[in-house]
This record gives structure tokens, sequence and C-alpha cells, in this order.
């Protein structure tokens, strides 16, 4: 370069080049404090123009970081030819590559900046060798190399225009383990066999150096070979050309050890490939350098590109899209972009990052087709909620630090009876002050509380969250409501639990009539002041009344079929027009009235003074009725079990009677006949197996009445309406009556198995005609047969009778005056009170040739139907048998009038 004029004040200024403007004070400062010149300081491109435009320049100072848009190129060479001021890079330590350009382009000098010195005293002496060389400081020819190579922390070589080794640095020397001055002098293949470079390449290395001497280019060259304790290493070998002027005088040299670069890079491609994401790079020129295996599945859907090709040319139809653009934007701004972008050819979503950098463009995407597709979805789901939020009943409400309200909107207003917005402005305590769980809760949010509470506000029930909002200083600043009206779930979580408890009690009745009284007391506490009652169906396919919450029922009301006819088994509304009042409790005065089915067993009435029942209401009775259809099926299947062990009880006590009978009824006979026989057949007369035939009649007798009274006990299943009138006149026909007379009065309908009853009558006149008769005729001492458990009382011991009348025996049959039944009676001789008990018992007579069944037959009769039987006194003395049907219902007979 040429030297610059010398001398004072009116030569040239002092340019000093940097983007550190922080740190650019003191360097200016040392500048001026040293030279009797102007010193100039420029931070950008414009500056630089114009500094150079404008006045002369002595010395050009040049920082490591220059301006945007600046190169070191343009401020060492003007217009294809070297500056013609002096040029001194003043750079941070450690900058090799800024180090190896500067000595290619064939600075002045290269110093390092050592920022604790404020004075710059180096470099103050290195520019003064420069504008000023008659002080005598000037510096050696090659100090701008030394110092260079000097300052790398990599090795550095010089090598001269005959490729003979200039100078080492340290890094060099510990490398080969020879000085500096040991070779300089020698070829550049000295340091191959110093052991910098591989023997084997040698040639490669020589003609690269030719080329850097011959054509002043740069080239760069890997190092591959293993170090002396047998580990590979590579070396990234620059070499740059040094020169004066347009003449290259030598060569640079920075072999740099990038071993561990090339094990980073490797393991960097080898993470690409193992990315979910997919990954491209790309050039300057938008060419494919690289692309993961990812990205190569996404682009074969389209076809798989080659490296080299441009992104443009395998996708044309995204110039011009929103991709196209922020591609370039990331370029021209070297900032990183993130969107996401739509690609019709993949019709897929794609999330994009891509991170510029001065060699090029890498992008990472991914495919979020399926994360978009949910966002929509929640986007719309979010609408739908919103709209849905408006017409839920919600208040929203916002207060100030004082408890001002600040908003009061929602649907949920309308059942308070206030518009939106109308509270703004008031006190929250003032408009609450009647509710005090209210203001409690506002007092705590504003505390700093966050606040969830149910609260009873004017007959409604809400759930309240209060949310505090603090400022920076950790104070309270408002407070945010929610209110939602869950009055009906409140009351049906009351009528749920009471419902659970209701249904334990439920669970331990042990009756039909029970089960009902625990309904109807319930219903008062899931309705207030609500009344009900409950029918049940009977065995006529009507319903009659069980239990009420009034007075009670008359026991005789009943309604033949259920009132409105409905077959529905969900729970009714009735209107109070069109209550029945045959079905409420008595004396009610009900507005409307719920019918909750029982299933099979009835209805339950439930009714009210008020307007109407809520829906709440309706789904609580739907509950109730199931509950209580269930522990009525419970109730009757558990009494149907206890009917069927009474009834195998029944059954082993028959076992046991007939067990009973012939081994002791029929011993007697048998004894008598078998005693007969033995007679008969030792003498030959004819009147002992007579008198054996006679034993053997008695035990067909016996046998026959125990087959028959095994029959009558089995209870009635399929029971018929039966006439009793018609009944009595067939029996009376049966019997052998004499000269006895029957008198019938006004019977009516039962429900019973017609063949039994009348078994029942034919013994009844049977017994009256064959004792009442006897006892009318006979002596006090003569017997008469009653019934019972197989003891005999022989003649001699016969009951004493009352002395019967002169008049004929006559038989009675009439309907109970004062209970629903009959009587069966005669003016015969009677039954004393003593034996009444006795005479029903099985085997029981008092005559020799009865058999203790007849009577016992008429009550097992009885039994089978549900009915009770009792043995009294009749008018004229004699006896009288009153049967209580309860099923039994009066109508006219048309039978004929009987046979006297």
């Amino acid at each position: 370069m040429s030297s610059p004029s010398s001398g004072g004040t009116s030569a040239g200024a002092i340019l000093y080049v940097t983007a550190d403007g922080a740190a650019s004070g003191a360097v200016v400062s040392a500048l001026r404090d040293a030279f009797e010149r102007p010193v100039t300081r420029a931070e950008s491109v414009d500056a630089v123009r114009s500094a150079l435009d404008d006045r002369p320049v002595s010395c050009l100072v040049a920082a490591a970081d220059l301006p945007d848009g600046l190169e070191l190129d343009a401020l060492v060479s003007r217009d294809g030819s070297h500056a013609e001021f002096p040029v001194v890079v003043y750079a941070a330590a450690g900058d090799e590559a800024f180090a190896a350009r500067a000595v290619s382009l064939g600075v002045d000098d290269y110093l390092i900046r050592d920022d604790v010195d404020d004075s710059h005293a180096e470099l103050v002496a290195s520019v003064r060798s420069l504008v000023d060389p008659d002080t005598g400081d000037s510096r050696p020819g090659t100090r701008s190399h030394r110092v260079i190579v000097e300052a790398m922390e990599d090795g550095a070589f010089v090598l001269d225009d005959r490729s003979r080794v200039e100078y080492v640095n340290p890094i060099i020397e510990e490398i080969t383990g020879r000085a500096s001055e040991t070779l300089r002098g020698e070829q550049f293949e000295s340091l191959v066999d110093a052991g910098l470079f591989p023997a084997g390449e040698y040639e490669r290395y020589r003609d690269a150096v030719s080329r850097v001497l011959s054509e002043g280019t740069t080239e760069r060259l890997d190092v591959r070979f293993v170090d002396a304790e047998g580990d590979p290493r590579l070396f990234e070998l620059q070499l740059s050309p040094a020169a004066d002027g347009e003449k290259v005088t030598g060569v640079v040299g920075i072999p740099r050890d990038v071993t561990d670069r090339e094990v980073a890079t490797t393991q960097r491609g080898e993470l690409l490939e193992r990315m979910t994401d997919a990954f491209f790079a790309l050039d300057t020129d938008w060419r494919f350098v690289y692309f993961n295996d990812r990205a190569k599945t996404i682009f074969s859907e389209i076809r798989e590109p080659e490296l080299g090709e441009r992104i443009w040319d395998m996708y044309p139809s995204v110039v011009d899209t929103e991709l196209y653009d922020n591609y370039h934007e990331a370029m021209r701004t070297q900032e990183p972009v993130t969107f996401e972008t739509y690609a019709e050819q993949h019709d897929s979503w794609f999330e994009v990052r891509a991170y510029p950098s001065p060699s090029g463009l890498s992008v990472y995407f991914r495919d979020v087709t399926t994360r978009k597709r949910y966002l929509h979805a929640l986007e719309s789901t979010n609408q739908r909620l919103e709209t849905l939020l408006q017409n839920l009943p919600v208040i929203l409400s916002a207060f100030d630090s004082e408890g001002v309200f600040t908003m009061s909107e929602g649907a949920g207003l309308e059942s308070l009876g206030r518009d939106p917005g109308e509270v703004v402005g008031r006190s929250a305590f003032e408009l609450y002050d009647d509710t005090p769980a209210a203001t409690d809760a506002i007092a705590r949010g504003l505390s700093g509380e966050a606040v969830d509470t149910r609260i009873e506000y004017h007959g409604a029930v809400y759930d309240v969250w209060y949310r505090p909002v603090f400022d920076d200083d950790g104070e309270v600043s408002k407070l945010l409501g929610v209110a939602i009206d869950v009055t009906d779930r409140a009351r049906l979580e009351d009528g749920l639990r009471l419902l659970q408890a209701v249904t334990r009690d439920l669970i331990l009745t042990e009756s039909v009539e029970e089960v009902a009284a625990l309904a109807v007391e319930a219903v008062p506490e899931l309705v207030p002041d609500a009344e009900a009652a409950i029918w049940l169906a009977d065995d006529g396919e009507g319903l009659s009344p069980a239990a009420s919450t009034g007075d009670g029922f008359e026991s005789a009301v009943r309604t033949e079929t259920v009132p409105g006819g409905s077959e529905s088994d969900a729970v009714t509304r009735v209107d109070s027009a069109a209550v029945d009042d045959r079905l409420l409790p008595p004396e009610s005065d009900a507005a409307s009235a719920l019918r909750v089915p029982l299933g099979s067993h009835g209805l339950l009435v439930v009714s009210t003074d008020a307007d109407a029942f809520l829906d709440v209401d309706v789904d609580l009775f739907e509950l109730f009725g199931s509950t209580v259809a269930t522990a009525l099926s419970g109730t009757v299947r558990e009494q149907e079990l206890r009917n069927r062990e009474a009834d195998l009880a029944a059954a082993n006590e028959r076992l046991d009677d007939f067990v009973s009978i012939v081994a002791h009824d029929l011993r007697n006979p048998l004894a008598v006949a078998t005693g007969y026989l033995d007679l008969g057949i030792e003498s030959g007369e004819r009147a002992h197996l007579e008198r054996a035939a006679n034993a053997v009649e008695r035990m067909s007798e016996l046998v026959e009445e125990v087959l028959d009274l095994a029959r009558q006990r089995t209870p009635v299943v399929d029971a018929k309406s039966v006439d009793l009138a018609r009944v009595v006149d067939h029996a009376w026909r049966f019997v052998d009556t004499g000269d006895a007379t029957l008198v019938r009065g006004e019977l009516f309908v039962v429900e019973g198995d017609d063949g039994r009853l009348l078994r029942l009558f034919e013994n009844l006149f049977r017994n009256a005609v064959e004792h009442g008769s006897t006892d009318r005729r006979d002596s006090p001492g003569d017997a008469v047969e009653h019934g019972s458990t197989g003891s005999r009382i022989p003649s001699d011991d016969a009951v004493e009778h009352a002395e019967p009348p002169d008049d004929p025996l006559a038989v009675r049959v009439g309907a109970l005056d004062d209970r629903i039944g009959f009587y069966v009676e005669d003016n015969g001789g009677g039954i004393p009170e003593e034996i009444r008990e006795r005479v029903f018992d099985h085997g029981y007579t008092t005559t020799p040739r009865g058999t203790g069944y007849g009577l016992a037959i008429v009550r097992d009769i009885a039994d089978a139907h549900g009915w009770s039987v009792s043995l009294a006194e009749s008018v004229e003395g004699g006896a009288r048998f009153e049967f209580v049907t309860p099923s039994g219902r009066s109508t006219a007979t048309d039978s004929e009038e009987p046979d006297e």
C-alpha cells in the first residue's frame, strides 16, 4: 500500500469504523488525544461512504464488528484497487476467520483489542507508525502476519511466494514439536515431515498452495489423520493469499481441528433423521441441500425431490402464496418465522418453522391437520357452548374493591325480575342486606378468598362462585361472581336423600298395610303441604283404600276400576278440573294432583292446593312410586313364602293325622274283624263272619272319611262365583232328611269351590238330622256326633242334652246380620258349651258309629276358603254354626224353594 501524506493538522482524518457504538467512545478519545488531526467515527454504511467522499483519510481503523451490510473487502479495496490509505484491523481475540480474511486482503496491521487498557496505546502506536513515519516508530514488514497468526487460538503458518516457511505460531510449534526458527526457510514439505499433515496426501496440499500463489484464491481442504495417541482427527485447512497491492506475496495457512464439529454434525444428522418433524435445508438459491426421512415421506406424496432441485420447481403453485412470502421474508430479515399453512397438494395443514442463515434456510414442518380439525371442532363447540350459556339460568357479576356492582349480566337475572346492568353502581351489601349468607360470601371474596357456596335467596337456591382479582401489589382490585339457579336440583337432592331413608324403612316392613302407611307419611316431606292416598288392587280388579294422610277412608269405600282409565306406567299430572274426588284423601281441597302407578299393586294419588306440581316433583315421585312398588312386591313375596310355609306345615299336619288315623282309628276295627274271622273259621258260624264284615265296612268308612278330609283341607285356588242359595238347595236334596224341614233365608254369592261348599252343607245337614233328631227321640244318654280329635265317648258317658221341644226338627240357613257371612242352625237338643271347642277336632265323636270327621271336614272347607267358623246356640237351644265370609256380596237368589 502507498503511504499517505504526513504531517500536521491539515492532513487527512483518522476514520474509525465500528458497529459497537458503546465501546467505540474510548477508542475515538484515545486517537483524538494522540493526534492533531480529525478523528471520525462511522457506525453505518452511509456514514462510511460519506466520510470517505467528504474529506481525505490518512488512516482507517476497522473493528471486527462492522456495521450491517459492510464487508472488510469494501474498506480495503475501492473500485477494484487497494485503498490509498493504510488499514488497521482492531479486533477482539479469537476471531480467526476474520483474521484470515484480513491477511488475504493485505491489511497494514492487525491488533488484538485490550478492553482493560483505556489508553489503547498499541493502537495509537500502530497508527502513528503509519501516518507519521518520521517519528521513527516504524513497524516491521512482517508484523501484520506475525501479529495475526500469534493472536489466533488455532494453529497458523505463513509461507512466502516460493512456498517456504516464513513463520509458524506457537500452536504449530506445540503440534509439531519444532520451534519456528528451525522451520523458517524450509519448504512447505517440512510441515508434512514435522507431522502437521499426513505424508500420503502431500501432493494435494502442495497443489492447493500453488493455486493460492498463482491465482490469489482461498483454498479449503479436509485433513484426516491419526494422531500420536491413535485417535482419528479431522483438520480443516484454510489457505489464504497474503498480498501487497495486487501482488500475492505469500500464503497464510490455518489448520483448524474440527473433529468435534464433525462428530456434532454427524450426531445432528442422525438426530434430524430421528426427528418426528420433517426437516429440509435450502441454500441461498432455494435448492434442496438436505431433507430427512420424514420430509422425504411427505414429499413423496407428490414426488421425491432431488438434492440441488429448486423448491419452487417442485411446488410451482405455492409461488406468491403465504409460504413463498414468509420464506423470502425470513431470508431478507434473517429472522425466523413460524406459521401455519394449508397445502392443497397434500390436503393437509402444516405448522412451519423456518430459520434463516447467510447460507440458506432450515425448515421444520409437521402435519397438524388433526389438531387443526380438532381446534375447528372445538371452536364450533365453544360457539355452541356460548350460545347455550346465554340461555342458561346463569348470573354473571363483577364488583369493585368496595363491593359495588360493575357488571350484572346473564339470562338467570330473569328469575330475579331484573334486567342486565340494572344494579350496576349499587352496593351488593345494601342489595343483599336481607340475606346474610350472600353478604358474607361477597365479603370473603373481597378479602381474597375463593368462595364456593350455596345460597337461598327469595325462595330460590343458587350455587355461587366468587373469585378475587389481585393487582400488582397483591390487593383485591375486583371480584368476579357466577351464580346458577339450582332450585330444582337442590330439591331433587333433598328428595333423593329422603328417598334413601324411606327405602331403608320400607325394606324392613312385613305387611302391605305397613308399606302403604309409611309411603303416605313420606309424601309431605317430599312436597311440603301435599296430601296422599294409596289405593291397592283387590281380587275383584278394583281399588280399595289402604292408607291416607287425611282422617282415613271408610272401610266400605271401593272403586271398581281406576278412575280416568289410564293404563300408563308413568306419573300422570291431573289438573283441578280433572281430579277424581273418589281417589283423594277425605276432605281434600286439591287444585292439582299426581297419579303415581305402583305397578300391579295399585295407585298412589298425591294432591296439593298449589296450581301445579314442578317437573322435579314428577321426577321424585317416579322414583318414589318405583320404590314403593318394589317394597310391595317384596312384602307380597314374603307373605307368599310364609303362606307356602304354612301350607307345607298344614300338609305335614294332614300327613300326621293320616298316620295317626291309620295307626289308631283303624286298629280297633281291624282287631275286631280279625277276632271274628278267627272265631268264624273255628266255629263255622255265620254270625261271626257277619260281625267281621261289619268291622271291615267300618274300616272302609274311616278310610273314605280320611281321604275326603285330606282333599277338603287343600286351599281353594281356582275360586268361582257360587250362589249359596242354589248350593244349599242341592245339598238338602242329597241328604236323607226324613221329616225334617229346611228354612232358607236370603243368601248371597261368594267366591269359592261349589263342590266343596256342597259337601260343607251336606255334612251340616246330616249332622243336624242324625243328632238333632236322635236327641229329640232318644234318652239323654244316647250319643250325638259333633266331630273331632279321634277320641270316642261311649254311650254310657254321653253328654247330657237339654230336653228337646215337641216340634219337628227344623234347619234354618240365612245371612248374618252383623257381619258378612251366613249361619246354619237347628232346633234340636244343641251341643253343651263345655265341648263346643272340641267338636271340630279330627276324630272327635260322641257316638259309637260316628267317625269324628264330619264337622272336622266342615271346618277344613271353611279354612280352605279363608273363612272362619264358630259354634253357638240357636234361639230354640239347638246348634248354630256361623260362617264369616268377607269376600261375599249380597245378591237376590233365583233358586227354587227347598223341599220340605
